[in-house]
């Protein structure tokens, strides 16, 4: 189903954004080779010509779907927010917040692209984007941290692992079945066990 906020967008916006929701649902329930420009054109309501004046290629369209929905920026604009905030274990629990949702929102996308990567390493990498911002700007952050004194390590490094608890969690959900694990849960826990192994000494 088209999201409500696609409808309400207008003009040639609607037309790309229904595409770009519709290839998305296709996509992350049959993968690339399952994507079919007919089917997705039915799906946003469009005919085909419309989609490929639109993006041009089938493998354009997949590109500019899985950068449209990577999020590659929300996690570099958390870190430039929770500078202001007064300790940095409220910091780290509004990167870690970030970091879920961000992993949340596009769950289904990385599912489908790690296993086409197993079968396919060429295939598109685009759902990954918002790793790389994201490992980046949190480099960055643990880099001045480490700076500071408040922790010790390598940025790079603690970016990473930071990163990973919070990705293995939100991917493993559906194998451990932790329904009744809420997400705040996860958060002040993940920050404890963060914060005493990386704490600056």
């Amino acid at each position: 189903m088209i999201s409500d906020d696609v409808t309400a967008l207008s003009g040639v916006d609607q037309t790309r954004a229904r595409i770009l929701a519709a290839t998305r649902e296709i996509y992350a329930n049959h993968g690339s080779r399952g994507t079919t420009t007919r089917e997705v054109a039915v799906r946003a309501g469009v005919n085909e010509a419309t989609l490929f004046r639109h993006f041009g290629t089938k493998q354009q369209l997949l590109s500019e779907m899985l950068d449209f929905y990577s999020g590659a920026s929300a996690i570099p604009e958390m870190v430039e927010r929770v500078r202001s905030y007064a300790t940095i274990e409220d910091q780290l629990r509004e990167l870690a917040r970030c970091c879920v949702e961000s992993l949340k929102r596009k769950e289904d996308l990385m599912r489908i692209t790690m296993a086409e990567e197993i079968t396919n390493p060429d295939a598109l990498t685009c759902a990954w984007q918002a790793s790389t911002a994201a490992r980046g700007a949190l480099k960055e952050f643990f880099e001045e941290k480490v700076a500071s004194g408040a922790l010790r390590g390598e940025g790079d490094i603690l970016a990473r692992v930071f990163m990973s608890l919070f990705f293995a969690l939100v991917m493993a959900r559906k194998i451990w079945g932790d329904t009744d694990v809420t997400h705040e849960s996860v958060v002040e826990n993940i920050v404890e066990i963060f914060l005493n192994g990386a704490r600056g000494r």
